[in-house]
């Protein structure tokens, strides 16, 4: 798509707001880490309120694994805690869940609709992952922890999304290779189960290829996703390290698209969704792509290098995308951007372009990051 974009810079994408936070650069490695806590660093540290839900504030956040204020040989990990956000809530820590038997790590958590949540729990030997759903007493208890309906999944999950109503969840797959000097080439896909039922349909897609960005339109049978291209065999560079040359091998991202896909059709084509944005080549490299609760619009942002800026823009079906805003980059400085719902909530990750964190500016990296996934959800 050609760079001579529609600007209006006195407008918001649609009905989300952004906020801005830079720092020196020499602080990247925080900065991944705290990207959570930037969301909102405006508003005393809890996340921001919406007239729609009722200017209610999270009361707990909950996060599976380590949570930082744990020193070495505290113990067993666990595997999710919830922990109070509000001065109203005296308890230091609600409620600790221990690993369960058998169950494997849990690696990432969902909050859903209705109160519910769901936990992604992965296991090594067998390579296999599993979903747990619960819910919370009023004082930040675990209630009613089960296994969903469904047979293991033989593969590592991420990227998960609920759909509105809560009778489906979304997630995409990674193979278990176990072989980190030479990784599996990576495939989009997209399972979608349904939790009454227990039964999983899948989509798939050719060529060398990840998947982010998964999210459900309000009528909970529209997804969306971002599908990008990982150009074959094309070497950026790497990241030397003794022993492990492929492991960190860098390659080029291209044809960033976003699709919405009806779920109730025919077929299992991942691509053969409605093509809402495409970007195929152009100045800048596209870090955020998502479709809106509508199944038709979205918004994303692009990181540009001449002259140093973030554009904000929202896209529709059929048309050319529009810029919205241009954040100028200081130098030694990085800027994180969050969107924030002024609709309704979206259960789901949108962790980025890939929903195992392999995907860092522009490039494809086979080692999944460690700071992939979603780590916490807040309870209201």
């Amino acid at each position: 798509m050609a760079d001579e974009w529609d600007v209006a810079q006195d407008r918001e994408p649609l009905s989300w707001r952004v906020r801005r936070w830079a720092a020196p650069i020499a602080m990247a490695a925080s900065v991944a880490a705290s990207i959570t806590a930037v969301q909102w660093l405006a508003d005393d540290g809890v996340p921001p309120t919406t007239p729609q839900w009722k200017d209610r504030r999270p009361r707990f956040i909950l996060t599976v694994g380590e949570t930082g204020n744990s020193a070495p040989g505290d113990g067993p990990v666990p595997w999710f805690q919830v922990r109070p956000l509000q001065a109203d809530v005296r308890t230091p820590s609600a409620d600790t869940v221990m690993p369960l038997p058998s169950a494997g790590e849990a690696r990432e958590i969902l909050a859903g609709p209705k109160g519910t949540f769901v936990v992604a729990a992965f296991r090594k030997e067998p390579c296999e992952s599993r979903f747990y759903r619960f819910g919370l007493t009023d004082d930040g208890h675990v209630k009613s922890l089960k296994p969903l309906r469904g047979e293991a999944v033989p593969a590592l999950v991420g990227g998960l999304a609920m759909s509105p109503d809560g009778d489906r969840l979304a997630y995409t797959t990674t193979s278990c290779t176990g072989d980190t000097q030479r990784p599996a080439e990576p495939r989009a896909n997209v399972s979608v189960l349904d939790i009454g039922s227990g039964h999983t349909r899948t989509w798939h897609t050719a060529g060398a290829s990840v998947i982010g960005e998964i999210v459900w339109a309000r009528n909970s049978r529209t997804l969306g996703y971002t599908i990008s291209d990982v150009h074959p065999g094309a070497s950026l560079g790497t990241d030397i390290r003794p022993g492990q040359p492929d492991l960190l091998t860098r390659r080029a991202i291209q044809n960033v698209t976003v699709h919405s896909l009806d779920t109730d059709a025919q077929g299992t084509d991942l691509r053969a969704g409605r093509t809402l944005f495409h970007r195929k080549a152009g100045s800048g490299t596209v870090t955020t792509a998502v479709m809106s609760p509508d199944g038709r619009t979205g918004y994303g942002t692009i990181r540009k290098t001449q002259p140093p800026s973030t554009v904000v823009f929202s896209f529709s079906e059929g048309e050319l995308m529009r810029v919205t805003s241009a954040i100028p980059q200081k130098p030694d400085t990085a800027v994180v951007i969050t969107f924030v719902s002024a609709d309704e909530p979206r259960y789901a990750c949108l962790n980025g372009l890939d929903s195992f964190g392999r995907v860092i500016g522009g490039e494809f990296m086979a080692r999944q990051s460690d700071m992939a996934g979603c780590r916490s959800a807040y309870a209201y």
